[in-house]
Protein backbone atom coordinates (compact mmCIF):
# COMPACT_ATOMS: atom_id res chain seq x y z
CA UNK A 1 0.00 0.00 0.00
CA UNK A 2 3.24 2.43 0.72
CA UNK A 3 4.30 1.78 -2.75
CA UNK A 4 0.91 2.60 -4.53
CA UNK A 5 0.88 5.74 -2.59
CA UNK A 6 4.08 6.67 -3.62
CA UNK A 7 3.22 5.64 -7.38
CA UNK A 8 -0.14 8.00 -6.55
CA UNK A 9 -2.89 5.34 -6.97
CA UNK A 10 -3.72 5.78 -3.66
CA UNK A 11 -4.20 8.22 -0.42
CA UNK A 12 -5.54 8.15 2.91
CA UNK A 13 -8.39 9.92 2.21
CA UNK A 14 -9.32 6.97 -0.37
CA UNK A 15 -8.64 4.58 2.38
CA UNK A 16 -10.75 5.97 4.81
CA UNK A 17 -13.70 6.87 2.20
CA UNK A 18 -13.69 2.82 0.84
CA UNK A 19 -13.20 1.44 4.73
CA UNK A 20 -16.75 -0.05 4.34
CA UNK A 21 -15.99 -2.11 0.95
CA UNK A 22 -12.66 -3.54 2.31
CA UNK A 23 -14.88 -4.65 5.46
CA UNK A 24 -17.23 -6.36 3.06
CA UNK A 25 -14.02 -7.56 0.65
CA UNK A 26 -12.78 -9.41 3.74
CA UNK A 27 -15.61 -11.36 4.97
CA UNK A 28 -16.21 -12.48 1.39
CA UNK A 29 -12.57 -13.72 0.87
CA UNK A 30 -12.59 -15.05 4.77
CA UNK A 31 -15.92 -16.81 3.38
CA UNK A 32 -13.99 -18.43 0.70
CA UNK A 33 -10.82 -19.27 2.48
CA UNK A 34 -12.40 -20.96 5.65
CA UNK A 35 -12.93 -24.83 5.00
CA UNK A 36 -16.20 -24.19 7.51
CA UNK A 37 -19.12 -22.47 6.88
CA UNK A 38 -19.76 -21.22 10.41
CA UNK A 39 -19.72 -17.81 11.33
CA UNK A 40 -16.87 -18.47 14.03
CA UNK A 41 -14.07 -19.69 11.65
CA UNK A 42 -14.87 -16.58 9.33
CA UNK A 43 -14.31 -13.48 11.89
CA UNK A 44 -11.23 -15.24 12.87
CA UNK A 45 -9.73 -14.84 9.28
CA UNK A 46 -11.46 -11.47 8.70
CA UNK A 47 -10.25 -9.89 11.95
CA UNK A 48 -6.57 -10.25 10.56
CA UNK A 49 -7.32 -8.92 7.59
CA UNK A 50 -9.22 -5.79 8.66
CA UNK A 51 -6.47 -5.18 11.12
CA UNK A 52 -3.99 -5.10 8.12
CA UNK A 53 -6.05 -2.71 6.16
CA UNK A 54 -6.04 -0.10 9.36
CA UNK A 55 -2.06 -0.79 9.59
CA UNK A 56 -1.64 -0.20 5.81
CA UNK A 57 -4.01 3.00 6.73
CA UNK A 58 -1.03 4.26 8.92
CA UNK A 59 1.81 2.93 7.04
CA UNK A 60 0.45 5.48 3.97
CA UNK A 61 -0.64 8.26 6.30
CA UNK A 62 3.42 8.38 7.69
CA UNK A 63 5.18 6.77 4.70
CA UNK A 64 3.44 7.80 1.58
CA UNK A 65 3.54 11.62 1.99
CA UNK A 66 6.08 11.61 0.04
CA UNK A 67 6.24 11.44 -4.04
CA UNK A 68 8.86 8.66 -5.87
CA UNK A 69 10.40 12.41 -7.37
CA UNK A 70 11.96 13.20 -3.81
CA UNK A 71 13.61 9.81 -4.25
CA UNK A 72 15.83 10.67 -7.61
CA UNK A 73 19.47 10.85 -7.47
CA UNK A 74 20.47 13.94 -6.06
CA UNK A 75 21.55 16.95 -9.02
CA UNK A 76 24.99 17.24 -10.23
CA UNK A 77 26.59 19.81 -7.82
CA UNK A 78 27.30 23.17 -9.68
CA UNK A 79 30.74 23.25 -11.52
CA UNK A 80 32.51 25.54 -8.93
CA UNK A 81 32.33 22.29 -6.95
CA UNK A 82 33.15 19.96 -9.17
CA UNK A 83 36.26 21.62 -10.00
CA UNK A 84 37.53 22.00 -6.63
CA UNK A 85 36.84 17.74 -6.76
CA UNK A 86 39.43 17.39 -9.68
CA UNK A 87 42.26 19.74 -8.49
CA UNK A 88 41.96 17.95 -5.03
CA UNK A 89 42.58 14.52 -6.76
CA UNK A 90 45.75 15.76 -8.76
Amino acid sequence: MVFLAKVGLVNVAFLNRNRKYSILINFIVAAILTPTPDVVNQVLMAVPLMILYEISVVAVWAFGRKSLSSFHKEEDPPLDEKKKRVDMKE
